[in-house]
């Protein structure tokens, strides 16, 4: 691993071989009349990010809307598309598919068809799509992570969660994204509180089922939240960039229990819950100690590298206020990408480590173009 500046952008990737590159950016597309949902899967400031950055760059590309229903006859287009270039995937697709977001099903056809792809391959997303499957991972690999249990549906003996995993503890959908089925009230610290929790989870969030890939509670761990964004691939760790952490301080009014991302708030929908007031802030970015730099950079590492990572992907961590002792959240492979830091972290971490939008995508391309799959070798031959 390497802190900045990064040595991933170094290579030349605008052309490969004698080639010029196209980069097709691949965004997710569901068509819903719902507008909380439409605002959810708004990409046109993503659109325009990525405009900047190619312009900045040089590089050639183009934007590519891609839904369950067409990705095969998009991809099969792109592949067919290489007289005068090499075509290269910006793949945007994060879904689960279980609501009809496109997802691993994009990566396993890029795999098939052999065109080199961003971002993460079959088994980082397989394995990072599930909470529940990201936490055996963790947990098979000794990465610290707060002790945590599947609740079963149907489930009525509540009271023992509690006595096994501590108290409070936190409920999560075991698929979701963006912090959807997470409340305010999904921090718990009685059976009949988190019974109520499992209950709205079952019910899913405007047609969107939340609880068929599982429900599981974890003890919610009061302190300072991290995150990091690291661009690489586990297997490579001397060409991979740990870029350096940021804290997200959350609002001095808002007790330990509320200092979390829940869905309402992170969005500003709020259907449940209330805003914090005008002109008041949810969170706002600094940078993580420098005498925790360390200790979070080399625990994001084991969480990456225990899922498999590969391309690039964002780990969210907190720390226990009385202990000081780390705690991973997560590892998120096709983390969001944006400058904006209303948005996404990404944004504060690249302003904190004085990097430029344009020079992460060129580096998340790089690594793309030197650790190709096996399918998409010929290609780039």
């Amino acid at each position: 691993m390497t802190h900045l500046p990064s040595t991933i952008a170094a290579a030349d990737v605008d052309c490969i071989g004698t080639k010029p590159m196209l980069v097709w950016v691949l965004a997710p597309f569901v068509a819903t009349a719902d507008p909380a949902l439409d605002y959810y899967n708004d990409y046109s400031q993503s659109q325009a990010e990525f405009a900047r950055a190619f312009d900045a760059l040089g590089t050639a590309w183009r934007w590519q809307p891609v839904a369950m229903h067409d990705f095969r006859e998009v991809i099969d287009a792109i592949a067919s598309e290489t007289t005068t270039h090499v075509p290269v995937v910006f793949n945007l697709c994060d879904g689960d598919e279980t609501n009809g977001v496109p997802g691993i099903s994009v990566i396993r056809y890029l795999d098939e068809v052999g065109l080199p792809y961003t971002g993460a391959d079959q088994h980082f997303y397989h394995v990072t799509t599930s909470k529940i499957d990201m936490k055996h991972a963790f947990d098979v690999a000794g990465v610290p992570t707060a002790p945590w249990e599947v609740i079963p549906r149907g489930t009525t003996a509540l009271g023992g969660v509690f006595k096994r995993r501590g108290t409070p503890l936190i409920v999560k959908p075991a698929i979701s994204a963006g912090s959807m089925g997470i409340t305010v009230d999904s921090v718990v610290t009685t059976a009949t509180a988190l019974r109520k929790q499992l209950r709205l989870l079952d019910e899913g969030y405007r047609g969107w089922d939340l609880a068929s890939g599982g429900v599981f509670a974890e003890r919610f761990v009061a302190g300072q939240e991290f995150t990091t964004l690291i661009v690489g691939c586990a297997d490579a760790p001397d060409r991979s960039v740990v870029y350096p952490a940021v804290e997200r301080v959350f609002h001095a009014a808002l007790p330990p229990t509320e200092q979390f991302l829940s869905f309402d708030r992170l969005w500003e929908v709020y259907e449940r819950e209330s805003s914090l007031g005008e002109g008041e802030y949810l969170w706002q970015y600094a940078a993580a100690p420098a005498d925790l730099q360390e200790r979070i950079r080399d625990v994001s590492w084991e969480a990456y590298r225990a899922v498999g990572g590969r391309g690039y992907g964002r780990v969210d961590i907190r720390m226990d206020s009385l202990t000081g002792k780390l705690f991973v959240l997560e590892v998120n492979a096709q983390c969001g990408l944006s400058e904006d830091e209303n948005y996404t972290s990404i944004g504060a971490i690249l302003r904190l480590a004085g990097q430029s939008f344009s020079s992460m995508v060129r580096d998340i391309v790089a690594v793309a173009v030197a650790t190709p799959t096996a399918s998409a070798g010929q290609m780039l031959a």
